[in-house]
């Protein structure tokens, strides 16, 4: 018997495939959906603790070019995700006060 004969007395069982929510592609992208809104939290938690009114003047000028260019890339990038958002139709909404 070759390696690839399937030997008599086992039986092969054909499953059809998950449609839906439960699809492995699926559930692949809404992991990788939640893990992004995640990272976004992340760096919403990251930049709360951030606070450069206790800095001196000499931290700020000492770091004043690469603040600069981190605040210019996020902002980039969050006007990025917000216009794409809006070309979709939708709308971004600040959150309702608790």
């Amino acid at each position: 018997m070759r390696s690839n004969d399937v030997p008599r007395s086992v039986s092969l069982v054909v499953r059809p495939m998950p449609v839906g929510p439960r699809n492995a592609l699926d559930r692949l992208r809404s992991r990788d959906r939640l893990e992004s809104i995640a990272r976004l939290r992340s760096a919403v938690l990251a930049m709360d603790q951030l606070d450069v009114a206790n800095w001196d003047d000499g931290a700020l000028t000492d770091h004043l070019d690469e603040l600069s260019a981190t605040l210019c890339a996020i902002d980039a990038q969050v006007t990025r995700v917000a216009e794409s958002v809006r070309a979709r139709g939708f709308r971004i909404a600040e959150p309702r006060a608790a």
